[in-house]
């Protein structure tokens, strides 16, 4: 056969190529392993810190009613639900803030959400505290333990949504690692 040397067909035979699987799209380059942010270890700490105080503190509440006194200086009493409620809750979430602050140390993000858990427990038992201690300091019944109450919760969402952005840091960043 003789070539044309302006045509516009290949001609010939193909033959089958052979595909090696072990090199078909690898990433031959070094293999750099990605190291985590430590801002979660930083912080896991810091809520581990708050749970011990939260522990720590419980026995304490027995003190409350060393000085107390009502709004015309009168001694109180404060009842057996405000000691109740308050050693529970600084238990519980004492427990559940150590637990979770091991948790975000070890890059896991259910830590993060025990944690979320916890200033939850404890905002909606600073409100029943606060309810309880205003009502024991209200001797006419003016209905300052409603009010008392709602305003501890009102500044207390505040503070636990500030702490809620500073737990969740690990969770805003790219390289923070949590699993």
């Amino acid at each position: 056969m003789e070539d044309e040397p302006n045509s516009d067909t290949l001609e010939g035979a193909t033959e089958p190529t052979v595909v090696d699987a072990g090199r078909v799209f690898v990433n031959t380059g070094p293999n750099y392993p990605v190291q985590k942010n430590q801002a979660a270890k930083v912080i896991g700490i810091l809520v581990i810190i708050w749970g011990a105080f939260n522990l720590i503190a419980a026995p304490f509440s027995f003190l409350a009613d060393f000085g107390a006194t009502d709004f015309q200086g009168n001694p109180i009493s404060y009842p057996t639900e405000y000691f109740v409620v308050s050693i529970l809750s600084s238990v519980l979430v004492g427990a559940i803030t150590i637990f979770a602050g091991y948790q975000i140390t070890q890059y896991q993000r259910k830590g993060i959400w025990l944690t979320f858990g916890a200033f939850a427990i404890a905002w909606i038992s600073t409100v029943i505290l606060g309810a309880i201690s205003g009502s024991a300091m209200d001797s006419e019944g003016t209905g300052f333990g409603a009010g008392f109450g709602a305003m501890s919760g009102i500044c207390g969402i505040f503070c636990y949504a500030i702490c809620g952005v500073i737990v969740a840091i690990p969770l805003m960043l790219s390289d923070g690692g949590m699993e």
